[in-house]
Order: C-alpha cells, then sequence, then structure tokens
C-alpha cells in the first residue's frame, strides 16, 4: 500500500483555490447553522429556503430545489418541516395542480431580521482583522472564478448536447 501511495501524484490542497474555498464554505456554513439553531431555532437549510423565498416569493419547489442547489426530493422533508412549523404554506399552482407554490408565512417574517443578524454575526466574526478593501479583492475574484467556471461548462455542455444531437 504505502508503494502505491508514493506513485501517485503530488497535489498541494492548501495552495488549491478550490480546496480552500470549499473548506471555508463548510465552515460559514457550520457557523451559520449552529447560530441560527441557537438564537432563531431554524436550520441552515431552512435559512436557504426562506432566503430564496425573501428573494422570490411564491415560486415552485422544484425551483427552490434548483436554486439552494438540493435534490426536489430533499427539499421535500425540510418543505414539510417548515409548513408542520408554521413558516411556509404550500398552495396549488391555478393553472397545474400538481404543482405546489410555497409562499413564506408572517411567523418566517417575523424571525427574518433576527436571521439576518445571526449572518451579519457570522460575517463580521469571519472578517475579523480583514479590511474592506480585502474582503472587496476576494469577493472580485471570486466572481470571476465563478464566472470562468460558468462560462467553461456552459460551453462544454453546449458542445456535448450539441454532439448528441448531430451524433458526432
Amino acid at each position: 500500500m504505502i508503494g502505491r501511495l508514493t506513485n501517485m501524484a503530488k497535489y498541494d490542497f492548501e495552495s488549491s483555490v478550490g480546496f480552500v474555498v470549499n473548506t471555508t464554505a463548510k465552515a460559514f456554513q457550520k457557523a451559520l447553522d449552529a447560530e441560527l439553531r441557537k438564537n432563531v431555532g431554524v436550520s441552515i437549510s431552512q435559512w436557504r429556503v426562506i432566503s430564496t423565498l425573501v428573494r422570490q416569493s411564491g415560486i415552485t419547489q422544484k425551483e427552490i430545489a434548483d436554486r439552494v442547489g438540493i435534490e426536489g426530493s430533499t427539499l421535500v422533508p425540510i418543505i414539510d418541516k417548515m409548513e408542520k412549523d408554521g413558516f411556509v404554506k404550500r398552495k396549488l399552482d391555478g393553472e397545474d395542480r400538481r404543482i405546489n407554490r410555497i409562499y413564506l408565512t408572517p411567523k418566517a417574517d417575523d424571525l427574518w431580521n433576527s436571521m439576518i443578524d445571526c449572518a451579519l454575526k457570522i460575517r463580521k466574526l469571519s472578517t475579523k482583522e480583514i479590511s474592506e478593501e480585502e474582503i472587496k479583492t476576494t469577493l472580485d475574484v471570486l466572481r470571476k472564478i465563478s464566472k470562468n467556471l460558468t462560462i467553461y461548462f456552459d460551453d462544454v455542455n453546449s458542445i456535448v448536447t450539441l454532439s448528441k444531437k448531430i451524433k458526432i
């Protein structure tokens, strides 16, 4: 086993932007989840749903799942719990009764400011001893990386889709 490992390519994880971003994102999620649970009584999954609905209320469960980045089947129990707890209300779509549209309730509205306070606390803790200029630069760089990856993979997916259509 040891001999096999010595033949493997070395990879400097600590200098990998993707590795550091992923590790940092997990730390943010863990911290925000703990803060939300302690002070508001909601999980980070519920926060994601609520923050999505704050931006656009009345969207479908599928749209929420896509925006939050989870499978629809993973979202269903989250929405079930949130509905049971009185944070959201499902309403059948007026044109297609197979589709549920999700709306925030006044109870969720009442919690929003407390949720924002939790997020701001985590931001303040995470950016301690980091200047606003460094934060701005970091955000600019991360947006460029995201754009580069999105453009590349959209192009790759377009090529794959096109080649399947014309059977290259």
